[in-house]
């Protein structure tokens, strides 16, 4: 199986090069005085230098480092060869960054807006190709691999500065902007640097007023330039070309990108990228070097892995005792065996409200019957939720309402009598256009949530056209928010305790603005246990940032206590923790794991922390893959199966989530791994008394989340993102629109609310 990292080739195991003691001043002034001739880059206490040059000028005392060794110096004196071999060789190409190296293409045939445009805009507007190349170091069999990784995306580029539209009459008013900024030292080798700083309040005759973090400031119309979002570019279309013919070319463009970017597509442009970089047009090798005597070269060809192992699917089991036991699908199960906790459930006759508009009541009453009763017609839906998830008897009552507004729905919920177990509501597909502030759909969530009553919202046109794939899935969710747990899977055979804890944080600016500060932090971790039982979710209160570490510590205590008191831990008891974090905030959930340990005295506690990611720059192809037929047409070519895998170093992991058989359609794009890395400590934190806890099986970890992805109650089919990462998107997504809502009090999910799916 390939990635798309490209080895380099170092043929000795240590090196000679130039270094002085560090000081800004000198690095100014050397930069300054040698910038053309020689490279200067700083690792801790010392400025290293490389010599591009034929001179002899001795800048610094040469010392001999190790190519293993000395990791960050030899990474910074590759990118910088590389850097001065690529300008060299390619000297009309103007980066538009050092690193990562980006570079837009000049084949006419990567502008992919270019054939839709008028004449007199072919040399302004461009919908370009960029290529991104970083460098990746991997740890093989004892040895640094030191490779590059390159990747390709699609990006507006508008050569006119916001001076020139001003003058083509285009108002530019609460459009948001970019900063030009020359670099004099790198004016003749990279693209001037543009800084997303806010959005223009006022236009004063050749000068914008523009709103930013720092209040509003004046500058030259001529210093800006638009920022390249598709509304920007739109927008300017649209002034010139008029709505139609815009959404036209804006239409084109993106079908047109959609082809390209499939893996088959995508695997041919990057080997050619490769080979661009790595040989000449005569197909010799390059050789990047500097004249202290250091060279490499890089292959033409990808890395092809065959570190990796077997990911096994679960099976999913339906009662306690573990001996109704499905292998295929968890949908065939519940037909089989019924719901894992059918014996312990204690919500056997919920009673259900219905809240329709009263044009669609038959509908809707149709509907709900179905969802009920099921239909005895159906492939996927036979029995309905009564009968599938073993309920005693499902009761209901059904309102309906002149207008769908959230007047009319809130006069039906403050009017009931007695509590319900569920609220089914029916919303027109109009909620969808609103803003939030103003959405019923939200204010209603918010004030559900309130009540602490469990709810499902089903647009109108799919009440009226329900089919059984649909209800089977709304009747899922439906157990899931009720309380129930539809089945798990088996549990880790050992003595040792174990929790899945999912940890996402939800960082609060006002903008995006250049100099955006991180005000506030809502911090969600939801649990379970080795057989994906969902225990809990606890959210922190929005803090200030600096508040973050206690607030989450004070999450964790109290759910801790409350957990140790529901499973009967003893003293002496091993509890491992398994941390699955989205994104890590500095060393600060090592440093609360540390103090949550001090709080339990009582236990053994190992942990690992894990992220688990999908915004990362690695691919994998599959050559034997010819992909599946669906329709009239071949999707999925090049793209490994699901649980396809390769194993980068001892902690980290590439896992294929959507395989060729789970790309739905050619419009997908291409298909990309999700990483999953067990996380140390970085920089100078002490952590001589955490190696002793810390648990680093990267095969063990990599086979659980894999196995956490066939357990999202949202539907059957798996997931690219473990529950514990999706449900913690899920509460953070929610959480932060609902934060828009007048009168929203999020802390009430932190009560009775805090064991049920109500997020699903």
């Amino acid at each position: 199986m390939e990635i798309n990292f490209f080895p380099i080739n170092i043929d000795f195991e240590e090196f000679q090069i130039s270094r002085t003691k560090y000081s800004d001043v000198t690095l100014k002034e050397l930069r300054n005085k040698y910038n053309k001739s020689h490279s200067f880059f700083r690792d801790g206490d010392y400025i290293y230098i490389s010599n591009n040059s034929n001179d002899n000028i001795e800048l610094g005392e040469t010392v001999t480092l190790k190519i293993n060794s000395s990791e960050k110096v030899t990474s910074s004196l590759i990118k910088h060869i590389f850097f001065r071999g690529f300008k060299d060789r390619f000297p009309d190409i103007k980066p538009t960054s050092f690193y990562p190296f980006n570079f837009f293409s000049r084949v006419s045939t990567d502008d992919l807006v270019f054939p839709y445009l008028p004449a007199t805009m072919k040399s302004v507007l461009s919908y370009r190709k960029q290529i991104d190349i970083q460098l990746r170091v991997f740890h093989i069999n004892q040895r640094h691999q030191y490779g590059f990784i390159i990747n390709t995306s699609y990006h507006w580029g508008l050569s006119k500065k916001c001076n020139d539209l001003h003058k083509e009459k285009f108002d530019l008013l609460g459009l948001e902007v970019l900063k030009i900024e020359e670099m004099p030292e790198s004016k003749d080798v990279l693209a001037a640097n543009e800084e997303f700083i806010g959005e223009i309040k006022e236009l004063q005759n050749d000068n914008a007023i523009v709103s930013t973090n720092e209040g509003d400031i004046l500058v030259p119309l001529n210093e800006l330039t638009l920022r390249k979002t598709t509304y920007n570019i739109k927008s300017y279309l649209t002034h010139l070309l008029g709505e139609s013919q815009s959404e036209a070319i804006i239409s084109k463009v993106k079908f047109d990108e959609q082809n390209r970017l499939n893996n088959k597509n995508e695997r041919t442009e990057i080997n050619r990228i490769a080979q661009l970089i790595s040989l000449y047009q005569d197909k010799t090798t390059v050789t990047y070097k500097n004249s202290d005597g250091f060279y490499y070269t890089v292959d033409s060809v990808p890395f092809n892995s065959e570190s990796s192992f077997t990911l096994k699917n679960p099976p999913f089991i339906f009662d306690h005792a573990a001996t109704k036991v499905e292998n295929r699908n968890a949908d065939a199960g519940l037909n089989n065996f019924g719901p894992w906790d059918a014996i312990t459930f204690d919500c056997k006759s919920p009673h259900i409200v219905g809240i329709c508009a009263k044009r669609n009541r038959g509908g809707f009453t149709e509907f709900l019957a179905k969802l009920i009763n099921g239909d005895p017609s159906s492939q996927w839906f036979k029995k309905g939720i009564q009968k599938k998830y073993d309920l005693n008897n499902v009761t209901y009552e059904v309102f309906d309402i002149p207008n769908c507004d959230f007047a009319g729905y809130d006069k039906v919920i403050s009017q009931l009598n007695t509590k319900p177990d569920l609220i089914i509501m029916e919303i027109p597909e109009s909620f969808k256009r609103m803003k939030i502030e103003e959405n019923p759909y939200y204010r209603l969530k918010a004030k559900l949530l309130t009540l602490e009553i469990p709810f499902q919202f089903i647009v109108e046109s799919k009440v009226r056209h329900s089919n059984d794939a649909l209800l089977n899935t709304i009747g899922l969710q439906i157990y899931a928010k009720l309380g129930g747990t539809p089945w798990v899977l088996p549990s880790t055979r050992s003595i040792d305790r174990e929790l899945i804890i999912g940890v996402g944080n939800s960082i609060i600016r006002n903008n995006s603005f250049k100099g955006s500060e991180k005000n506030r932090v809502v911090g969600i971790t939801t649990f379970f246990s080795s057989d994906g039982q969902y225990l809990l979710s606890n959210k922190a209160k929005d803090v200030p940032y600096s508040e973050y570490f206690n607030e989450l510590l004070r999450t964790l205590k109290d759910a801790f206590t409350h957990l140790k008191e529901l499973q009967g831990w003893k003293d002496n008891d091993t509890i491992r923790l398994i941390f699955h974090i989205f994104k890590p905030i500095k060393n600060i959930e090592f440093e609360v794991v540390c103090k949550l340990m001090e709080s339990f005295p009582e236990f053994k506690i190992q942990f690992a922390f894990v992220t688990i990611s999908k915004k990362h720059p690695y691919k994998l192809y599959e050559a034997s893959q010819p992909g599946v037929i669906k329709g009239n047409k071949k999707i999925g070519e090049f793209t490994p199966l699901r649980g396809a895998n390769i194993i980068l170093d001892s902690t980290s992991c590439l896992v294929q989530m959507l395989g060729a058989n789970e790309i739905k359609t050619d419009r997908h794009g291409a298909s990309s791994p999700i990483l999953i890395k067990i996380r140390t400590p970085q920089g100078n934190f002490d952590s001589s008394t955490l190696n002793d806890m810390l648990f680093t099986d990267i095969q063990y970890i990599s086979q659980q989340i894999f196995s956490f992805t066939y357990l999202s109650w949202r539907s059957f089919l798996p997931k690219e993102l473990p529950a514990t990462m999706l449900y913690s998107d899920l509460i953070a997504n929610l959480l932060g629109r609902l934060r828009k809502i007048n009168g929203w009090q999020p802390d009430i999910l932190n009560f009775k609310l805090k064991q049920k799916k109500w997020f699903l």
